[in-house]
């Protein structure tokens, strides 16, 4: 049966319904379903049943989080036998912890600012419903990933979040670059897939089990061969770097700007790629009781972070900007965890899932007065646009981890951490944190300050245009727009403030008895190192970009080979294409497999459909409605039947 009777877990401290839990993910499937069967041609309608469905599910999200706040932490499990075959048994269920609940109020509260913002945003276009049916589901399946109890429960969800992030980058299917962006991020996260499809087969086959803390207790009994652990911890982990675009798999989170902007905030910046983080996190004492593993995640995590910091210092396209800050971001967040910093990882993805939404969201602010999200057409905005601006520069502000704002405190902790693993790591991720001020405060001088440079023309003959303002004179976006911006500006500033006594760490801790002792404590020491890096970043943009001491230009062609570097993105999307898309070889065994697939396979199947169509068409013409003729065969039947068992049994 689907559902059985089931019971808390006996270590379980949370008192949380599981209805209530159940309900988290049900509210937005009902409105799913509701807007792709019915809503999809009343716009206003579908839109508001996606804030009324995401909205349900965020009281029930903080409901949630003051009842594990109020039992102190803890875990509470309700697992049900879902199927079973052979040896093979899979639980479904719900699973609620300091880190889950954290994760609950992080997807829902920016899905439903989002959602908010995107009735002004999306206004006018053609697939109003169809984006809103898909924001649903997509807010359904991560919150399915975030509470599944069970390691192939997660799977299912984690493949449904794939799709949907498929579906969204692809909104405007009509436009080229979307679809192959689209079909670029489907492919390449696929291939992170495949190894945590291969850790999903190896735990069953060593462990016998899927559950969630029926893992963590295997990895940490000590009792199972390092190879093994190393190996399962490695699939969970190209899993993540597939959906967290950590290197070499970082390259389809950039084209994904193709999409809707919100789907920008929601899915690439506060929710889908950190899913890869929470992964790691979920699993931590698989990583702890592997050293190797642990190793390659925070190197493979350090990387990622110089790697497109340094790819953001040259990209003239706002949203850009902010795609290879998520990438770096994230690679900030593995190398925490790497390193063993458990709590300041999350802590790191709680803060800047808020400043991220915030500064998508102002991009598209901007781009809704200016119709272009090339900053070298823009500047100028900032007495237009007062709420985007200001809202934008406390998001800026606390990325760039200034105190006493949110990135300041969760960005410290992580530097900490990577002290006393390596300094090493640590050198990276300070010269991260200057690159990371430096482009953030260039984007804003080159968007808000100077003078404004008319923006992007509006095509009117454009059947697809839903663009309604004049480029030639911006405004301030409507309230639909900037109330979401005020809001997150909340949280970016004040987030930081649950790392005052230890709040988040112990609460955090408290879901993973496993991670003690994995919690940074605040130092003086490397908090003014911290931030006199990141003030030096912003005072080097100011230098440049509002009082030109030095030219820009001059500079690029200073550091020409190194510019040209980074703008070609260290040359790994030519890598990749003349590998996989233009080789003759991998082109010809594709033609090959594909034949293959066609001739032989849907030969064969195609085949046997054909045979039994042809067989039945011939034997519909015994069918002639004469009893007679009927009495005959039965007759025959019986004469045949009674001499195949004469000779079968002669006397």
């Amino acid at each position: 049966m689907l559902f059985l009777a089931a019971e808390p877990s006996a270590a379980s401290t949370p008192t949380i319904d599981q209805a209530v839990l159940w309900a988290i993910m049900a509210c937005p499937l009902v409105a799913w379903g509701l807007i792709a069967l019915y809503l999809r041609k009343l716009p206003a309608i579908a839109g508001y049943t996606a804030i009324l469905g995401i909205g349900a599910a965020m009281v029930l999200s903080y409901v949630t989080l003051f009842n594990v706040i109020d039992a102190g932490g803890g875990v509470a499990q309700y697992t049900h036998q879902w199927f079973t075959a052979g040896d093979l048994s899979v639980p479904i269920g719900v699973r609620v912890d300091g880190l889950t609940a954290v994760m609950l109020v992080v997807v829902t509260t920016v899905a439903f600012l989002v959602q908010v913002y995107s009735t002004g945003y999306m206004q006018g276009d053609h697939g109003y419903g169809r984006y809103f049916a898909h924001m649903c589901l997509f807010t359904t399946s991560m919150l399915g990933l975030v509470l599944a109890d069970n390691l192939f429960q997660m799977f299912v969800f984690w493949e449904l979040v794939g799709l949907c992030s498929y579906l969204l980058i692809g909104f405007w299917f009509h436009k080229p670059s979307a679809a192959a962006a689209a079909k670029k991020a489907f492919i390449v996260t696929r291939i992170g897939d495949l190894g945590l499809l291969a850790a999903l087969l190896l735990i069953w086959t060593r462990a016998g089990t899927f559950d969630v803390t029926a893992i963590q207790e295997w990895a940490a009994s000590g009792e199972v061969k390092s190879t093994i652990v190393t190996l399962f911890a490695l699939g969970l982990f190209a899993g993540a770097a597939g959906k967290s675009a950590q290197f070499p798999l970082h390259v389809w989170l950039p084209d994904a700007m193709e999409g809707p902007t919100p789907v920008s905030a929601l899915i690439h910046a506060a929710t889908m790629v950190a899913a890869g983080v929470y992964l790691v996190a979920r699993f931590f004492p698989v990583f702890e009781a592997s050293a190797d593993a642990a190793n390659v995640v925070a190197w493979i995590g350090a990387i990622t972070a110089i790697l497109a910091a340094t790819i953001a210092l040259v990209q003239t396209d706002l949203k850009r900007v902010l795609a290879y800050s998520t990438v770096s971001q994230l690679g900030y967040m593995m190398l925490s965890l790497g390193a063993l910093g458990y709590v300041a990882a999350i802590f790191h993805l709680f803060t800047h899932a808020f400043f991220k939404a915030l500064l998508f969201l102002g991009s598209g602010s901007v781009n809704h007065a200016t119709n272009t999200f090339d900053m070298r057409k823009m500047g100028g905005l900032r007495k237009h646009m007062p709420v985007t601006y200001w809202t934008f520069v406390i998001g800026s502000l606390s990325l760039a981890g200034i105190f006493p704002l949110a990135g300041f405190w969760s960005k410290d902790e992580i530097l900490l951490d990577a002290w006393r693993h390596d300094r090493a790591l640590w050198a990276i991720g300070a010269v991260v944190a200057f690159m990371t001020a430096f482009y953030m405060f260039r984007a804003i001088f080159l968007t808000f300050h100077g003078t404004y440079k008319g923006g992007e023309p509006v095509d009117h003959h454009d059947p697809d245009n839903h663009f309604h303002g004049d480029p030639a004179h911006p405004h301030e976006s409507p309230w639909s727009m900037k109330g979401p911006l005020i809001v997150l500006a909340v949280p970016s500033i004040a987030a930081g403030w649950f790392a005052y006594d230890h709040m988040f760490k112990d609460f955090i801790e408290a879901a993973l008895p496993h991670a003690g002792h994995h919690g940074s404590t605040f130092e003086l020491g490397i908090a003014i190192s911290s931030t006199i890096i990141a003030l030096a970043g912003i005072g080097t943009a100011y230098a440049i970009y509002i009082r030109r001491w030095v030219d820009s230009a001059s500079i690029r062609a200073t550091f020409a080979p190194f510019a040209l570097v980074f703008e070609r993105k260290y040359f790994l999307d030519d890598l990749y294409e003349g590998l996989f898309v233009r080789n003759i070889f991998y082109r010809g065994w594709c033609r090959l497999l594909e034949t293959i697939d066609r001739r032989v396979v849907d030969g064969i199947v195609n085949g046997t459909g054909q045979l039994g169509r042809a067989a039945s068409s011939r034997l519909r013409a015994v069918q002639v409605g004469e009893v007679q003729s009927y009495g005959l065969g039965v007759a025959a039947g019986v004469i045949v039947i009674f001499i195949a068992v004469i000779v079968a049994n002669p006397l």
